[in-house]
């Protein structure tokens, strides 16, 4: 009797102590030492190193395809007023003319008005002051910014943040808040002011005496005297463009006068174009040219090098990879 009860009590012992040291055990897994954590850590870190530039890069990429699809509709969207409004080519913008324009005209909310693309207004009723953005608007850059507006400026280089920024001509009172409908754009057409080297023809009443050199197919119509807007000099239609496929309709920029300027101040011996916008892609080595989207007016849209238009200063007037900045640079 005694020995059972010896036995009993030493395994009840050994029972007991193996209880003990299972939960010790339990315990020691139920979570993870310093060490571990560290690794896990920098596992984590080591991953989003790696995935962040691959993830930003596609996301770079999808906001590349994004902008060509817009500028598309919008180029689409303008073949269709062209052809409503037999083969004219419409200015790319008025300024205000009492008695004739008083709110002025801007191309980008002609064409919504007249129901040839939808796109939001930033003002809803006349003498709003406050603009109202929506991200679903054919006429927004995805790498554009909502901030306040470029008032006529635009950047110094084609990297340059203010390239990135919308446009709205004429915008104030009177004007677009005045008329209580404004539709801003990031990109713009492929436009001067009137400059008489633009003019296609002499007019004895502007005294323009001849045609210009650099004569693009959109205007803007910069004076606000009305004889500009039935001059021959100052008129542009489908029949003079000659080259549907190389001519450019549309460009990413900030500024309706993107082009012929002088040159930048940062990068005064290499950058002229410093208004157009370079908002895609892997920047060059001195940081002012990336990538931009081209519209041209057979609808189509590619993806270009900024920095093949920068230097030397002639090359706009010539061809640069099946590019044609002017109407009267077109051959054959």
């Amino acid at each position: 009797m005694s020995s059972f009860s010896h036995i009993t009590s030493v395994s009840a012992d050994s029972s007991a102590t193996a209880v003990a040291e299972g939960s010790g055990r339990d315990r020691r897994r139920g979570g993870f030492t310093l060490v571990e954590l560290l690794v896990v850590i920098g596992i984590i870190a080591l991953l989003i190193s790696v995935l962040l530039p691959a993830l930003n890069k596609a996301r770079r990429s999808a906001a590349t395809v994004q902008c060509a699809s817009n500028m598309r509709q919008v180029s689409l969207a303008m073949i269709q007023y062209i052809n409503a409004n037999k083969g004219h080519i419409p200015p790319a913008a008025i300024q205000v003319m009492p008695g004739v324009y008083p709110n002025g005209w801007w191309w980008a909310s002609e064409l919504v008005k007249q129901g040839y693309i939808k796109a939001p207004s930033v003002y809803t009723n006349p003498g709003d002051t406050v603009k109202k953005f929506e991200r679903k608007n054919p006429f927004r850059c995805p790498e554009g910014v909502d901030e306040d507006d470029s008032a006529g400026g635009g950047g110094d280089y084609p990297t340059d943040a203010k390239n990135n920024a919308y446009r709205i001509v004429n915008d104030g009172s009177p004007g677009a808040q005045a008329e209580g409908f404004a539709v801003p754009t990031w990109y713009m057409p492929n436009c001067r002011n009137l400059s008489v080297t633009g003019a296609v023809a002499g007019d004895p009443a502007l005294s323009i005496s001849g045609p210009g050199a650099r004569q693009t197919p959109f205007l803007y119509f910069n004076s606000n005297n009305p004889l500009n807007l039935v001059s021959p000099a100052w008129q542009r239609t489908m029949g003079q463009i000659h080259k549907s496929s190389e001519l450019m309709m549309l460009v990413e920029a900030s500024n309706e006068n993107w082009f012929d300027q002088t040159a930048s101040t940062k990068y005064p011996t290499s950058v002229f174009l410093r208004r157009l916008g370079a908002r895609h892609g892997k920047l060059t080595a001195d940081g002012a040219n990336a990538f931009t989207n081209f519209a041209f007016f057979d609808g189509h849209v590619a993806l270009y090098p900024t920095a093949d238009f920068e230097n030397p200063k002639d090359k706009m007037d010539k061809f640069v990879r099946d590019t044609i900045f002017y109407i009267n640079k077109q051959k054959g």
